[in-house]
């Protein structure tokens, strides 16, 4: 079991790099569209912007990612939930009525509709690729001028560009917007020894398995597989828990 996974599993459970390229330089139309069992969505629930201009993406070197500051990570993640909270307001207002729906909250009910066309691996397939499709590799340096910024979903959708926990952030709430159980769901700052980087992911639970979705890749990976991820910091409903190891390589956490 890897170190990974065993984490997960002290938490009662068990999100990119911001520095890195995609795992999956250049995937062909097929294979962004389809989930790991081949399973295709129906183009007509696809977005609209997503068929057309990123039918076929070509992704880039993800911008460099500024190393996780401790002390920042619970002010962030707090400030972090109102905007969530507002966003879900939208989102919710939208649902009820389509005209006073932005661009960026109908995009996001899109890719909400999309997921429930499937359950289990599938559907998490599904709403991996939507997303990862759905926003360009950008430093927060570029789009908002500080070294470290966490947007909220509508943000990064409205301008459809974010660094990793921007993507891991709107994963996140698509997957509490399709109903998944708080406990099934952990927004997580890993440190990748592969790339020497801080890193943000997200882990779903999905049919007693959990699951990694990252940027990085369309591909959907079980937690055990990510050993090179070591993780720093587990963010959920319930705040953020603090991860660290002994020399003994001894799990401790701070709640």
């Amino acid at each position: 079991m890897s170190f990974f996974l065993r984490i997960l599993r002290v938490f009662s459970l068990v999100a990119v790099c911001c520095s890195a390229a995609f795992a999956d330089m250049h995937p062909s139309r097929l294979a962004l569209l389809t989930d790991n069992a081949g399973v295709m969505p129906d183009p007509a629930a696809v977005p609209e912007r997503q068929m057309s201009e990123r039918a076929a993406p070509q992704f880039t070197a993800e911008p460099q990612a500024s190393p996780v500051q401790p002390s920042d990570v619970p002010a962030k993640w707090r400030e972090l939930q109102s905007r969530i909270l507002e966003d879900e307001k939208q989102i919710a207002a939208c649902r009820q009525n389509e005209s006073v729906c932005s661009d960026a909250a109908r995009q996001f009910l899109s890719i909400v509709e999309i997921g429930k066309t499937h359950e289990g691996r599938a559907q998490v397939g599904l709403i991996n690729r939507a997303i990862n499709m759905s926003i360009r590799p950008a430093s927060d340096w570029a789009q908002y001028g500080f070294a470290d910024y966490w947007a909220s979903p509508l943000q990064t959708l409205n301008s459809g560009a974010g660094d990793c926990e921007d993507y891991a952030i709107v994963k996140y709430v698509a997957f509490r917007q399709l109903g998944f159980d708080a406990g099934d769901l952990r927004l997580v700052i890993v440190h990748d020894d592969k790339h020497e980087a801080d890193h943000a992911i997200v882990a779903v639970r999905s049919e007693q398995q959990w699951l990694i979705l990252d940027n990085r890749t369309m591909a959907i990976l079980n937690a055990e597989d990510v050993g090179h991820y070591h993780p720093l910091f587990a963010l959920d409903q319930q705040g953020v828990r603090k991860i660290a190891t002994s020399a003994s390589n001894r799990v401790i956490i701070n709640r």
